[in-house]
């Protein structure tokens, strides 16, 4: 029984045919706009209907395993726990070197009937028709290297994830540890602080009160001026001694 077309393999092919007719070079803002819609299929129209089987029965194939195909930033992809592979079908063409008359050397391409599956956005993994084997035998191979491949770096990032929460936990420990090494010198600091107040007080307190004496012995704190500078010192004192306010 032959399977339909995936309900996205047949909108690609309508826009297609809809794009074949159309003379015109496509703008920047409408390939970016196929590109974030359709399937990139880059072939004639002799060798689409292939193609457009190729990528259904890709699809078919994804689905029944719980994949799929995800488009983000403007790219087709596939997806497989949780990771992205851009992919690309198109026609092959082969590089050719010739010389002028001159023997100065240029590069043309000349088109094949070879249709090549490209996996990645950078250091691209490719497949292509051969003389013995086409690109359709090759479908549960490409499904192989993609799900390895994701699996790998689904592996990879949740190492790196678990890594991470750990760093995590490491830091706020670090941070938890520095604050309290922080409140601990504040405090000695505030103590020692302290220590030191309450000296100057009792030394204060203890000049006062020989002055208190000697004052007395010469009828010296019978005056206004006296009273008042001892009553003024002694709140010097009160105020400086950190065991003022503190109630037991």
């Amino acid at each position: 029984m032959k399977r339909v077309l995936h309900p996205l393999v047949q909108k690609t092919k309508i826009e297609l045919k809809r794009l074949d007719k159309i003379k015109e070079r496509r703008s920047w803002e409408e390939q970016r706009k196929y590109n974030g819609e359709f399937l990139p299929i880059s072939v004639e129209p002799k060798l689409r209907a292939r193609a457009l089987k190729f990528m259904s029965d890709l699809i078919h194939l994804l689905e029944a395993n719980g994949h799929g195909i995800k488009f983000e930033y403007d790219r087709c992809h596939i997806e497989m726990y949780g990771q992205l592979t851009e992919i690309n079908l198109r026609q092959k063409y082969f590089r050719k070197r010739i010389k002028d008359s001159w023997g100065y050397g240029t590069d043309t391409y000349e088109k094949s009937d070879k249709l090549e599956f490209q996996v990645g956005s950078y250091a691209r993994k490719g497949w292509i028709d051969r003389k013995t084997k086409s690109l359709e035998d090759y479908l549960q191979v490409i499904y192989d290297y993609i799900e390895k491949d994701s699996k790998r770096w689904a592996d990879l990032r949740e190492r790196q994830r678990i890594q991470e929460e750990k760093n995590k936990i490491l830091r706020e420990q670090e941070a938890e540890k520095a604050r309290l090494i922080a409140i601990k010198a504040e405090k000695l600091e505030k103590l020692i602080l302290d220590a030191e107040k309450y000296e100057k007080a009792v030394k204060i307190r203890t000049y006062l009160k020989a002055f208190e004496e000697k004052m007395n012995s010469n009828n010296g704190l019978s005056t206004y001026e006296g009273k008042e500078y001892l009553k003024w010192a002694y709140q010097q004192a009160e105020e400086i001694d950190p065991l003022t306010d503190v109630y037991m």
